[in-house]
């Protein structure tokens, strides 16, 4: 029987038809494989636990931390502005304000989760932030929105580090990157239902009892957050080694422990003291980590939304606005469907490839494509439009940065900790200056006057270089020099 034989299948010609080449199955299986080959029953058992509870709760809560950060976007341009009488920069003063609340309240809150039960920190700093949302919809001056906005970022600081904490002291280096993938993925859905939520409070209950729609916006947005915080109390866990949380028996605890140890990850118990404090600040971990999220963050690609809310409100047809108040909210929800795709495809293929760099690289290049678009501004609107979908790719880059901190940091809960916590407030203080003097409100869409996109290519091209060259090299020359961690706990390419 002649059989040809290709790269993907067999031509069976007496059959007369295609046979799926075994290689390129097993292949696709392994990249699409939930667990790693050879779990035992119990183990996936335990799994399936850990992401209903853990990466449920994780989930839920960045989904709220999201809705609450972005909605007042939502709000500025469904009447806000016209109501407050604001006429300036407020709305980047409104992010100025919350990032200088993430920024200070960031290492503290996460650092107390050493010290404190995460079961009980997390969901109080979730409803603390919630109640200071709430209060925004009473606020009459721009003023008041600064103070609530500052003190909802404070017990905000905690919600991203503490959950790659969390997700960080469970998770094998082989299941961390799909699992914190999927976390920034809630963070994507936070911001795409704000723009839903508000599209159908300004159609449905604007004015209703008196209230415009933006001022339910906050309403709505602090009772979604309670449920969370609630939930939160129940099911959120301590640290496996902590007390064992009620939906995990003692048999899983001790897998979830050994899981762990057999990576050198297993958790040190290290008293808060001068020698760990110069121990920590003195890590590769910490200062390389924290410029691979600066220069990340400088490239303010955490903005596209807001960018593109701002480019809808702007186009105009005969002096009149060419899309309702609704399609301005919703329209943009679609940047974090893209996202989606964009962070499930680079989780899948780096925690199987283990090689950070080249992912990160290949997102890094349909980023820098899109900033050349928008610095170029071409006239056609539907292309612009997509461009701003199609640089959704920036998003699926922070999930991966977590990962390979979180697997780079072996049992050191400390460093860890802190590392995670100080990467996302120099984030958030880089990222508060870039877009506060180079991408101003008032000069949206297009940055022209202040060369807003130039600066972005710039920093593009910087964060390329940090991830796929610099980082490489430093992770590699101190693994060699010191060999704390294995091979197999720190993704290192070649």
């Amino acid at each position: 029987m002649a059989t040809q034989k290709g790269p993907v299948t067999e031509i069976n010609t007496a059959a007369g038809h295609e046979v799926e080449n075994p290689k390129r199955v097993r292949s696709l299986r392994r990249l699409f494989q939930w667990h790693e080959p050879g779990t035992s029953k119990e183990e996936k058992w335990l799994i399936f636990k850990l992401d209903f509870f853990i990466l449920l709760y994780t989930c839920l809560t960045f989904f709220v931390k999201y809705l609450d950060q972005t909605n007042v976007t939502n709000a500025y341009v469904s009447g806000m502005k016209e109501d407050l009488n604001l006429l300036g920069n407020e709305l980047k003063w409104f992010t100025t304000y919350f990032n200088i609340g993430i920024i200070i309240g960031g290492p503290f809150f996460t650092m107390a989760l050493t010290s404190i039960h995460p079961r009980y920190w997390l969901p109080a700093c979730t409803l603390c932030w919630s109640l200071f949302v709430l209060f925004m919809y009473k606020a009459q001056t721009a003023k008041t929105i600064y103070i609530l906005r500052f003190f909802a970022g404070i017990f905000e600081s905690g919600a991203m580090p503490g959950a790659f904490y969390i997700i960080g002291s469970f998770y094998r280096s082989s299941e961390i990157s799909r699992r914190s993938t999927i976390f920034m993925f809630s963070g994507a859905g936070g911001q795409m239902f704000s723009g839903y939520i508000q599209a159908g409070l300004y159609k449905n209950m604007n004015h209703t009892f008196g209230l415009a729609s933006w001022r339910w916006l906050f309403i709505f947005d602090f009772l979604i957050g309670i449920p969370v915080a609630v939930f939160g109390f129940i099911c959120c866990p301590n640290e496996p080694k902590s007390t064992k949380p009620w939906w995990m028996t003692e048999n899983e605890r001790e897998i979830a422990i050994e899981r762990i140890a057999q990576e050198d990850r297993d958790a040190m118990t290290i008293t808060w003291n001068l020698s760990a404090v110069k121990r920590i600040l003195t890590s590769w971990q910490l200062w390389a980590f924290c410029v691979a999220w600066g220069t990340m963050q400088c490239t303010c690609g955490a903005n596209l939304q807001r960018w593109m809310t701002l480019y809808l409100k702007s186009v105009k047809i005969d002096g009149h606005a060419k899309y309702s108040i609704e399609e301005i909210n919703a329209l943009p929800t679609a940047v974090g469907c893209v996202e989606i795709v964009w962070m499930i495809l680079s989780a899948l293929v780096m925690d199987k490839t283990r090689n950070p760099p080249l992912v990160i690289l290949a997102l890094g290049l349909v980023q820098l494509f899109a900033y050349i678009i928008f610095y170029v501004w071409p006239a056609n609107a539907h292309f612009i439009m997509a461009v701003y979908y199609i640089c959704s790719a920036y998003g699926a880059i922070p999930g991966l940065i977590s990962a390979w901190l979180n697997s780079c940091c072996g049992g050191d809960k400390q460093l860890r900790a802190l590392s995670t916590s100080l990467m996302i407030s120099v984030g958030y203080a880089v990222e508060t200056v870039s877009q506060q003097f180079m991408f101003p409100t008032s000069e949206a869409p297009r940055f022209q006057r202040t060369k807003g996109y130039a600066f972005g290519i710039a920093w593009i091209c910087a964060m390329i270089l940090w991830f796929c060259v610099c980082l490489p090299f430093i992770e590699r020359y101190f693994r060699r020099r010191t060999r704390c961690f294995p091979a197999d706990t720190c993704y290192v390419t070649g």
